[in-house]
């Protein structure tokens, strides 16, 4: 009787997984996990950028996959050239994919990636439980959409590929050019800029040592910021903290300032901007 059972157990098991064993899903490519992930405008873009075949047929990649709502957020005119320029359009959404197959567990802080640019995207994990990681600044709203040829991050940013090096940047910013007469002054550029200064920029040993309290040796993001303590490249202590309004602010030794701009990415680091002297 038992013998009966046990037989008769073994077969239906046997049945069932011969029913299943047909219908056992295949593992989709990194185009068919963003379309059944409802990334529309990624993939329109993907196929406009003559990149639907590598999504589906290339890798492995690590795609850091932003979401439409995501795309909807950008500047209008920014949106319209990356659809009318294909380079430009190419070079953005390459920079979103890392060469290899990254899982979430392996994003670690201070990591750095090379993107398929060959520009360095920066993770960065701020606490346990939860753990919240952030690449180039911006989070990573769920990780792990595994594809047969990578794998997938969604991500809340589009990420920008850096155009210019910090000091281009400046230059082109007339809310810095006192800074940026600073820096030749102080020999920090490649070549001394010849405009008249007035006599707070005449001491060239005290303006590189102030310069050099605004420079942390690293590619920090400001959710890498916020609670922690730095030593500047002048051995300057810097903290960083949100006060009851909810502004990010650094605290220097002479002063304190608050961050009225973030995370701008450029080829050598990253620039944020503050309202007053530190």
């Amino acid at each position: 009787m038992w013998r009966f059972v046990l037989l008769l157990v073994l077969g239906v098991i046997a049945s069932s997984n011969a029913g299943n064993y047909g219908q056992v899903r295949r593992q989709g490519n990194i185009a068919e996990v963003l379309s059944e992930g409802g990334f529309s405008t990624l993939l329109q873009l993907v196929e406009r950028a003559g990149l639907a075949e590598s999504a589906a047929e290339g890798g492995p990649f690590t795609i850091f996959a932003p979401t439409d709502e995501a795309f909807a957020a950008l500047d209008p005119a920014l949106r319209n050239f990356l659809l009318t320029d294909v380079e430009a359009l190419t070079t953005a959404l390459l920079y979103h994919v890392v060469p290899g197959s990254v899982v979430g567990s392996a994003l670690e802080d201070d990591l750095e990636l090379g993107s398929a640019t060959g520009s360095v995207l920066k993770v960065n994990v701020v606490g346990s439980n939860p753990r919240e990681v952030t690449v180039n600044g911006v989070r990573v709203q769920k990780a792990d959409l595994t594809a047969s040829n990578g794998v997938v991050h969604v991500i809340e940013k589009v990420l920008l590929p850096p155009k210019l090096t910090i000091v281009e940047a400046l230059a082109g910013d007339g809310r810095f050019s006192t800074l940026v007469t600073a820096i030749s002054l102080a020999d920090l550029f490649e070549t001394l800029d010849s405009g008249t200064v007035d006599s707070f920029l005449q001491d060239i040993p005290a303006i590189r040592k102030g310069l050099l309290r605004l420079v942390l040796p690293s590619r920090l993001y400001s959710r890498a910021l916020l609670g922690k303590t730095f030593r500047s490249v002048s051995g300057e202590e810097l903290s960083v903290f949100q006060d009851n309004y909810s502004r990010l602010r650094i605290r220097s030794s002479i002063n304190t300032a608050t961050i009225i701009n973030t995370d701008a990415t450029l080829f050598n680091g990253v620039v944020h901007a503050i309202d007053s002297v530190i």
